[in-house]
């Protein structure tokens, strides 16, 4: 199949993909005072906001019995995976379009620009799931074996991203307000998933609304495997296959079909 050829290309500069997410992740934080802490410090302060406004002002709780420190936890995890899924599509989306001088380069590999931004946000979340399990064990329950079972996840949610990322950087090639549209539409895919509250609060009749979206299944596997220490509905954990796998599909072939053209849009 040529999607699986292109793939093993695609595995075949595997070096370089690296080199360029570690130069990403070089160009963004060093020079700053803080450095890489600000990988840390932004959640953080993000999360401190939105305990206070949903759990302090707004009274929501993941449990019933939970306090500040349960619900921030809880919090934090869907953050994680949020912070991932919104970094990598918010920098993937202009990775063709912002690079023109490489893609003009013959037989320079396209698909490097935004799986390498994707590959970028994966380390940025390798961070943040290490302070949420230190947190999980000195502010929590612990952890379990479970826990073993997040790295497979993330790499299926990754599978996902970069599928769109795929999808939306090409479509950001011939349709420039792509970036702004995936930036709206992030904010209102953040808080349409449960981050900030329960999936039981979503009423009866916006129940397809919740299982149709993919992060809402990721959040809730990520949640149940690190914090509630067991194993996740099996239905979420097929969804999530199957929408991870599909997404990059169809994802990666919409890219390598409108590739050879991007050095002439670009």
């Amino acid at each position: 199949m040529p999607i699986l050829s292109d793939l093993r290309e695609l595995w075949g500069h595997r070096d370089l993909l690296l080199q360029f997410a570690f130069n990403d992740l070089k160009h963004r934080y060093i020079g700053s005072l803080m450095g890489v802490f600000w990988m840390v410090i932004n959640p953080i302060i993000e999360l401190a906001t939105y305990t206070f406004v949903f759990h302090v002002l707004m009274q929501q709780n993941f449990t019933p019995q939970g306090g500040v420190v349960h619900y921030s936890l809880f919090l934090f995890c869907g953050m994680v995976a949020w912070f991932a899924v919104a970094d990598g599509l918010n920098r993937a989306t202009t990775a063709i379009t912002s690079h023109a001088h490489l893609i003009k380069k013959v037989n320079f590999p396209a698909a490097v620009l935004p799986a390498h931004m994707v590959l970028s946000a994966v380390f940025n979340q390798g961070v943040r799931t290490c302070i949420l399990a230190l947190g999980a064990i000195f502010l929590g329950n612990g952890l379990s074996i479970h826990f073993l079972l997040v790295p497979p996840f993330i790499l299926l949610q990754t599978l996902f991203v970069a599928g769109l990322a795929f999808f939306l950087s090409t479509a950001q090639v011939y349709f420039r307000d792509t970036a702004h549209w995936v930036n709206a539409g992030l904010l209102a895919w953040m808080f349409i998933t449960p981050i900030f509250y329960p999936a039981d609060a979503y009423p009866q009749q916006a129940q397809l609304l919740l299982q149709l979206n993919p992060l809402a299944h990721v959040v809730g596997i990520y949640q149940e495997l690190i914090l509630n220490q067991r194993l996740p509905n099996p239905r979420q954990m097929i969804l999530v296959t199957v929408f991870s796998v599909g997404f990059f599909v169809a994802g990666y072939s919409v890219f390598a079909h409108h590739r050879k053209n991007f050095a002439d849009l670009v």
